[in-house]
């Protein structure tokens, strides 16, 4: 591979309040109120909204800027940056576009301002984008079935809301699990089989997408974009509304965990993208022509998304061939890089930017979380992957505690990985991050980037923790 440099926007994205909504470390259903300033949903609002985000984003990126050095220079932004009051974004049209189209053209003319023709490559990825198909939250809202709904969830959760406490810890539980049997008298089986229920008839349809930026041939009309999106919905990916003064959960004024459902997306002949309207994991940009660029929004890459579709081709039935990965990029709401899902090409790129959640040694233990869960650089073995990480812990306005990371691992160059086998699942074989020396793990890719933390400072009433901080691998 070129020499590469990357930065990830280390923040979090995340709702602020946060509490489970069942008193148990185990229950992965959260209450919590999604910040903005939006205020309503009307198109000025949501445009204020949108427009105060990219200026802040415009102030990450250029913060970067001075610290590249290598000619391949590639800043990633976390899950969830692009969202309002409500969760997702309204179905309306800002200056006659939807949501998406019009973050897409307002993010091309500040990187084509901002970005210096200086014969380097950008690549700029923002994360995600909340939408929904809903025009009118008020009228939704107090519609008929979401006030059906709330009394089910009203009427199965008492008494326990009574008893509700906020933890000192929110563990980001990507999906609803089993509940052992001495647990099973606290409400979360039924609060689970409810939510099954919910997300099998779903009142309306949220989306996840994000977009990937490349300044190909630095230049003012050199940029190129791919939508991705999200294919499988965990149960934070919204929340489950807000408690009021009287112990009862509503919906807050937000588009709730119980109402929506992701669209039904399929990979089953392959992942690549094949036209300008596809928002598949795989595209190929003009300067990697060989190669795929992958990306997996958070709860995907535990799924195993992209290393399903490894080595999947037209001649065996794909839409197009599913090539290589030059890079495998992680935007997160509470993930990391997993070794079982490692998709990258040999002595290829792993990088991960999440927003809501600290590094564990084995994912969700909080015993193994590293640095004793203090904010600073770490380099080793986490998830079995060898990869250096940068932990980032906040104070939000609420005053509670916030986690953010970044990590940076590379595929060895004797690695290898072959077609998946879905009855192996986490056991197919899995890619090589790490070769064993005398002193320890060891991959001369990964240990020859040396990682820096740029501070931006200032409060944002865009995110409840602030700002952030900037994360920058430079090269050796």
């Amino acid at each position: 591979m070129l020499p590469l440099e990357f930065a990830a926007w280390s923040l979090y994205t995340g709702p602020a309040n946060l509490n489970n909504i069942i008193d148990d470390p185990s229950c992965p259903w959260v209450v919590g109120r999604w910040t903005g300033i939006n205020g309503d949903t009307s198109p000025d609002g949501i445009r204020r909204d949108i427009d105060a985000r990219i200026d802040l984003l415009t102030i990450a990126l250029k913060s970067a800027l001075p610290g590249f050095r290598t000619p391949w220079r590639y800043f990633v932004v976390p899950e969830f940056f692009f969202h309002c009051q409500q969760g997702p974004y309204p179905d309306i049209l800002i200056d006659g576009r939807p949501p998406v189209e019009y973050i897409r053209s307002k993010v091309t003319e500040r990187l084509q301002a901002l970005i210096p023709d200086d014969g380097n490559y950008y690549s700029v990825l923002i994360g995600s984008i909340l939408t929904s198909n809903i025009d009118d939250y008020p009228s939704f809202l107090s519609s008929g079935i979401v006030t059906q709904r709330l009394l089910a969830l009203q009427k199965l959760l008492p008494p326990k809301l009574a008893n509700a406490r906020r933890p000192s810890s929110i563990t980001w539980s990507r999906y609803a699990g089993p509940v052992s049997l001495d647990r099973a008298e606290n409400g979360l089986v039924e609060l689970n089989n409810f939510m099954t229920a919910c997300r099998a008839d779903p009142l309306c349809t949220v989306r996840n997408r994000g977009i990937f930026f490349c300044l190909n041939n630095p230049g003012k009309s050199a940029v190129e974009s791919f939508v991705y999106e999200k294919q499988n919905e965990s149960t934070v990916d919204l929340t489950m509304g807000m408690f009021g003064p009287d112990g009862r959960i509503g919906h807050g004024g937000m588009i709730t965990e119980w109402m929506a459902n992701y669209p039904s997306y399929s990979i089953i002949k392959g992942d690549k993208q094949t036209s300008p309207y596809s928002t598949a994991s795989r595209f190929n940009p003009a300067n990697l022509q060989q190669y795929d660029v992958g990306v997996e929004i958070c709860l995907d890459h535990r799924l195993q998304r992209l290393r399903r579709t490894v080595g999947m081709t037209i001649a065996h039935g794909a839409d197009a061939d599913n090539l290589p990965l030059a890079l495998q990029l992680v935007p997160s709401g509470g993930m990391q890089i997993l070794d079982y899902s490692v998709a990258a090409d040999q002595r290829s790129v792993i990088f991960n930017a999440d927003g809501c959640d600290k590094v564990y040694g084995v994912y969700g233990d909080e015993n193994t979380v590293i640095l004793n869960g203090n904010p600073g650089p770490f380099k080793g073995i986490t998830c079995g992957v060898y990869n250096q990480s940068i932990q980032s812990k906040w104070k939000g306005r609420d005053q509670q505690t916030y986690y953010s990371h970044s990590q940076l691992a590379f595929a060895t160059a004797d690695s290898q990985i072959d077609g998946f086998n879905n009855a192996l699942g986490n056991v197919n074989q899995k890619a090589k991050t790490f070769s064993n020396g005398p002193t320890g793990p060891y991959n001369p890719l990964t240990d020859s980037y040396s990682p820096k933390v740029i501070p931006l400072g200032g409060e944002s009433d865009l995110f409840i923790a602030g700002a952030g901080e900037v994360h920058l691998y430079a090269a050796t």
